[in-house]
């Protein structure tokens, strides 16, 4: 059954789209190629939405629930992600530049090629397997947090998109180094990761 269903600017309270639709999830699918900058979507249930390609740069998903979502190629610089369910979802070449992921789960997601840059990664869960994610903690740290063979290492898993528990077997101490160091800025996943390899060893 349609309902009325109003999308606003989370900024000027505008609406930007209005009609009736069977949910919020297909309010967006049915306008996905529409300018939807600033959308106040906080807390919306869009699990599986086809959003490829979605112009929501500035949007509020803060808490909303993108499970399993196609989000490849949408625009969410400067989105308000935090606390977002992102497990499962398709994010590749999803534009995150400015975006705030703090404390969003992204177990399962899939952020290859995705544009990080400048990201507000905080308190984010679940993102120990992405190769991404990972590079733009490193970047995001001072040059002189890793010593040389850290970086070394950190290089490996970059270039040749190396697992950390291959990593792990063959760099050991810089490995456990390395995680340390990222737990100590708040990314304690990794090292929780390298002692599980280290205890099924």
């Amino acid at each position: 059954m349609k309902e009325k269903i109003e999308i606003k600017n989370r900024f000027s309270d505008e609406i930007i789209i209005s009609g009736k639709y069977e949910s919020i999830k297909d309010c967006l699918e049915k306008n996905r190629g529409a300018y939807l900058g600033g959308a106040n979507l906080r807390d919306a249930y869009l699990g599986g939405a086809d959003l490829r390609g979605a112009d929501l740069r500035g949007a509020d998903l803060g808490g909303a629930n993108l499970r399993d979502a196609y989000l490849g190629g949408a625009d969410l610089r400067g989105a308000d992600l935090r606390g977002a369910y992102l497990g499962g979802a398709d994010l590749r070449g999803a534009n995150l530049r400015d975006a705030y992921l703090r404390g969003a789960d992204l177990r399962g997601a899939n952020l290859g090629g995705a544009d990080l840059r400048g990201a507000d990664l905080e308190g984010a869960k679940g993102y120990c397997n992405s190769h991404d994610f990972t590079q733009e903690i490193i970047r995001q740290q001072p040059l002189k947090t890793f010593n040389e063979k850290e970086w070394a290492v950190l290089g490996q898993i970059f270039i040749h998109k190396i697992c950390w528990n291959t990593i792990k077997k063959k760099y050991k101490k810089p490995t456990l180094s390395i995680c340390k160091k990222l737990m100590k800025v708040g990314f304690g996943e990794y090292l929780n990761q390298v002692k599980e390899v280290e205890h099924e060893s």
